[in-house]
């Protein structure tokens, strides 16, 4: 079984670096739209997470710190999962978080967060989980969400022929897998996609 948090950890390098001007970690934050922008972000423990593209050692595509991935959610069926990385791939040190949605049915509204296992798919378990990985100083951690740890809150979900936009907002509490007395908290978080125009 692959563990998702070699997914998170082998190729996010997690930016949490502190800013240097006035602003608020909110006002660092992409505005909340539901206009397809292909932006997200969020703040982790007070720093602020927002995707950034990193680059692969021997060349290649790009690494993408937005990426979304789904399966049986577009028109005309809902009925399958719905998967939200969002993550800094540039820096040494940082964070990345994924978002899970078993079943998108539901359309919009709220997704309530259960408790992770650390996998994806098949692997993983049969409710929405949020698991985050985080690299300081060379240590690398990995968090997963408790039954009821948060919300994932779907505003937009257009499913159609060339329509596949996913808006909405999201905050959590997250523990350390290895150290479940270590909690995290992850606020303010947004997201806006169009699937169609992602990383193009």
């Amino acid at each position: 079984m692959k563990k998702i948090f070699f997914l998170l950890l082998s190729f996010i390098a997690i930016s949490c670096s502190k800013d240097n001007s006035t602003e608020t970690p909110a006002d660092q934050l992409p505005p909340i739209t539901t206009t397809g922008a292909n932006t997200a972000g969020c703040i982790i423990n007070g720093k602020v997470l927002i995707p950034k593209n990193g680059s692969q050692a021997i060349g290649g595509w790009p690494l993408y710190g937005l990426n979304l991935n789904t399966q049986g959610t577009f028109y005309p069926n809902r009925n399958g999962y719905w998967q939200l990385e969002i993550a800094n791939k540039k820096d040494i040190n940082g964070a990345g978080i994924i978002l899970w949605i078993k079943n998108m049915s539901v359309g919009n509204g709220d997704y309530l967060v259960d408790q992770s296992n650390g996998e994806l798919y098949s692997y993983g378990p049969n409710n929405n989980q949020i698991i985050a990985g985080i690299t300081e100083n060379g240590t690398n951690k990995t968090y997963w969400s408790s039954q009821s740890a948060g919300i994932i809150k779907i505003t937009r979900s257009d499913l159609g022929y060339g329509i596949a936009m996913f808006s909405g907002t999201f905050n959590c509490t997250l523990y350390n897998k290895d150290n479940p007395n270590e909690i995290i908290q992850i606020t303010d978080g947004r997201f806006d996609i169009n699937a169609l125009t992602l990383n193009h």
